[in-house]
């Protein structure tokens, strides 16, 4: 049986894609004419768009990673009209097939606090007993686990002879020393910051009063736990260096010339590229938190009909920017062409939108993607927002702020209540100043 010839291999092949290979057949890679032929017979039989070809034609065309690797080249270099983003979720399958190098587990205590489950009997038996109240209080799983960190980690110290179990000022002093400088849990030399180490001390408050622990003795705990608290707020917080950096910059202006720099470098690539995927994910989470800002928790999980994980109130969003909007179809539909817009939204309906399938990212990753694209983290976007409102119009911004942000009481958003109160009143005495030196 012969082998079929080159232009046998490429009789399905669009016209425009066939002419460029025949141009360079001479330094094609072996099998790229095979796999490109049974590609677009693939996709003919399928009676699939050329522009958008759909996985399953990816799949079906390569039986090796190789072969599909080649096939992404090829397309990439002679036919830029076919969107190659249906080759994504091939792409992952053929990865999640590599065989996985085995790596000797190494414990570790952020491993231990988060992989295995915390074993309260190495505890000090005080502690272990106090534990019992606190499991049986009405506090939230997600609070629970979190005490239980705190306290598993203080008790560490304790076990080293930090500190004793008593739950008094000396113990509390003694391990939020031994916190600040204590790295086991992450690589970082930096000593801890004193709102981190509160909410350690926090965890000894928790299980001592839910404990039945001595009520004067826990006084000095909370004490030390006040006082941390009092420090931080005293301190140049670092939120309000990473908003004035970024106001010098220009505010939303830096932010918007951002989103543009990381289209473009987008654009510049294949549409079957992760990295063009995560540009254009920093680039619409940008977006759409300039025109509503949100909760890291909420933007993870949100859909049509966004509601705030926080309060479990609607928004009041309302239209999105046409810009936005624009963005949003670009990132969705990932490089096929614009009419492809409906059918995409349709078969996306009900999924995530970041990551375009049923599974959500964790809740502090969009914060961090808008981080790396702009240097501040998506909460900080709100606080800029306000800022914006507050300067526009101050009489009214109080209102305008809790409403945008999604605020569910008027106590929520009162460090912008006052400052607003007090930009209006400033703007109403420089008037009658005003008044009064031209009267």
């Amino acid at each position: 049986m012969t082998r079929p010839t080159l232009d046998e291999h490429l009789d399905p092949v669009p016209p425009q894609v066939r002419r460029s290979l025949l141009a360079q057949a001479e330094t094609l890679e072996p099998g790229a004419a095979a796999v490109t032929g049974r590609f677009f017979g693939i996709v003919g039989e399928r009676r699939e768009p050329i522009a958008a070809p759909s996985a399953q034609s990816f799949r079906e065309a390569a039986t090796s990673e190789s072969t599909f690797r080649c096939l992404l080249r090829t397309l990439t270099a002679h036919a830029p009209t076919v969107s190659t983003a249906g080759a994504l979720p091939v792409k992952a399958e053929w990865v999640a097939r590599r065989p996985k190098p085995k790596v000797a587990c190494k414990g570790t205590a952020r491993g231990d606090l988060r992989g295995t489950r915390i074993d309260i009997r190495t505890w000090p038996p005080s502690w272990q007993a106090h534990w019992v109240g606190v499991e049986a209080a009405r506090i939230k799983p997600s609070s629970l686990r979190r005490h239980r960190a705190s306290i598993h980690r203080c008790a560490q110290l304790v076990t080293e002879g930090v500190a004793t179990e008593e739950l008094n000022f000396l113990t509390a002093h003694r391990l939020g020393e031994a916190l600040k400088t204590d790295r086991r849990k992450g690589r970082s030399r930096a000593p801890l910051r004193p709102c981190t180490v509160a909410n350690y001390i926090d965890g000894l408050v928790v299980l001592g009063r839910h404990g039945g622990a001595d009520p004067e003795a826990l006084a000095g705990v909370r004490f030390v736990r006040d006082h941390l608290r009092d420090v931080a707020d005293a301190g140049d917080k670092l939120k309000f260096a990473r908003i004035a950096g970024l106001l010098e910059k220009g505010g939303f202006d830096c932010v918007a010339d951002r989103i543009g720099a990381l289209r473009r470098e987008a654009m510049a690539l294949p549409d079957h590229s992760a990295e063009k995927v995560r540009l254009l994910q920093k680039a619409v989470l940008c977006a759409v938190n300039m025109n509503k800002p949100g909760r890291t928790g909420d933007v993870a999980r949100w859909r049509l009909g966004w509601v705030q994980e926080k309060t479990g109130r609607e928004t009041d969003a309302g239209a999105l920017w046409p810009e936005v909007s624009e963005m949003l179809d670009e990132f969705i539909l990932g490089g096929r062409p614009e009419r492809f817009i409906h059918l995409r939204y349709r078969d996306l309906a009900g999924l995530n939108w970041l990551t375009l399938s049923g599974t959500q990212p964790a809740s502090r990753w969009p914060s961090g993607m808008v981080q790396a694209a702009i240097g501040v983290p998506l909460h900080d976007l709100r606080t800029i927002a306000a800022d914006y409102l507050r300067l526009h119009d101050p009489e009214t911004a109080a209102a305008v702020i809790g409403t945008h942000l999604g605020h569910a009481s008027p106590g929520a958003g009162e460090s912008y209540r006052a400052q607003a109160e007090g930009e209006a009143a400033a703007r109403s005495w420089a008037t009658m100043r005003a008044g009064l030196a031209a009267g």
